[in-house]
């Protein structure tokens, strides 16, 4: 004997179909916030939030991310380099020398990129950033499709540094899309 088992249509009146049935859970609680209906007007607002903290969190996301590291030793002129790419170590220095350390940029997309560089932390006061393409210092600078930039990341060790002080900080190079702009 075969058995069938049929859905009532009160069955699809209490949970709803599809997205409506999704949107019963939440549309109430806006409706209570906002102490109304929600009109068109409020769910293109939040529908446009959405995207705007979408594009916000991708773009945090896919951001170069370097540790920077200093040790202050003893000695005159002294610079000893750790050849890590994947922090920006500036090793071992002494006081009154200078340290650079590069990284490279490429932007292999059909559009320009606006990148930013920001850097924190104790290493980040004696740090200064240069673009190597325009030889100007600067932390913001629009990268053309399709092109390849170096940035110079350069310390100099302050005479006023204490022996044995280690130094960090931390650095984020954000690529922004800029759609053409």
């Amino acid at each position: 004997m075969e058995e069938t088992q049929k859905e009532s249509p009160n069955h699809l009146k209490k949970w709803g179909t599809g997205m409506k049935w999704r949107m019963n859970g939440i549309t109430p609680w806006l409706e209570k916030q906002a102490g109304r209906p929600l009109k068109t007007s409020d769910r293109v607002i939040g529908i446009i939030l959405i995207v705007v903290f979408l594009f916000v969190f991708y773009v945090a996301l896919d951001a170069n991310k370097y540790r920077m590291q200093v040790m202050v030793i003893e000695g005159e002129g002294k610079v000893g380099v750790n050849p890590t790419s994947e922090l920006l170590d500036f090793g071992d220095m002494s006081l009154g020398t200078e340290s650079v350390r590069t990284v490279t940029m490429n932007n292999g997309t059909f559009m320009p990129m606006y990148v930013l560089v920001w850097k924190m932390g104790k290493l980040s006061e004696i740090t200064k950033i240069s673009n190597k393409a325009t030889g100007e210092p600067s932390g913001a600078f629009k990268l053309t499709p399709n092109t390849e930039v170096k940035i110079d990341f350069s310390v100099r060790m302050p005479a006023s540094a204490k022996i044995g002080d280690k130094y960090t900080g931390r650095v984020f190079i954000f690529k922004i899309p800029t759609f053409g702009l």
